[in-house]
């Protein structure tokens, strides 16, 4: 009788010695499964801007990025942004993920937030990673940055970068 380990490879008994090929075909298969892990990236070049003091997307529209979640329910994600403002208030990028099966499972917020407060012309390239865990593998996870300032002005964005991978 086949056995399973806490990661859902299966193992014969010692007395399932008959035919032991199709257990190393199966081993094989689940290892596969296990090691198969995504990752994407999109970056953004355009100058884009924003003047809400909500969070928003920038002009331009919607900057995502989708990964499809591996069996350990782990992803990684990173977010980088060249941003200035045009007085000398915050400019302020964060993100909300969304995984096709489990709705949203990170929204924007200004504590794990991206924030310069520089004036005219100064830009400044942040950048952050988090882990997010508890996923429901195989979904697709979307991740979507979103913008906004403190204070009446403008914010811009020369440079936007979204990287996604999968973790064991």
């Amino acid at each position: 009788m086949t056995q399973l380990t806490p990661k859902g490879i299966r193992f014969p008994e010692s007395t399932d010695h008959t035919r032991l090929w199709e257990h190393f075909q199966n081993l094989a298969t689940d290892v596969d499964g296990l090691i198969t892990i995504g990752s994407a990236e999109a970056e953004d070049t355009a100058s884009r801007t924003t003047t809400s003091t909500t969070y928003t997307d920038a002009t331009g529209g919607a900057f995502s990025c989708s990964v499809t979640v591996p069996p350990s329910g782990k992803v990684m994600v990173a977010i980088r942004s060249t941003q200035r403002n045009s007085g000398s208030l915050n400019t302020i990028t964060s993100w909300r993920a969304v995984g096709s099966t489990s709705g949203t499972v990170y929204t924007e917020n200004d504590t794990a937030a991206l924030i310069w407060s520089g004036s005219g012309s100064t830009n400044l390239s942040l950048s952050l990673v988090k882990r997010l865990s508890g996923l429901v593998p195989g979904e697709t996870l979307t991740v979507t940055t979103k913008h906004r300032v403190n204070s009446a002005s403008t914010a811009t964005f020369d440079y936007r970068q979204i990287v996604l991978w999968g973790l064991p």
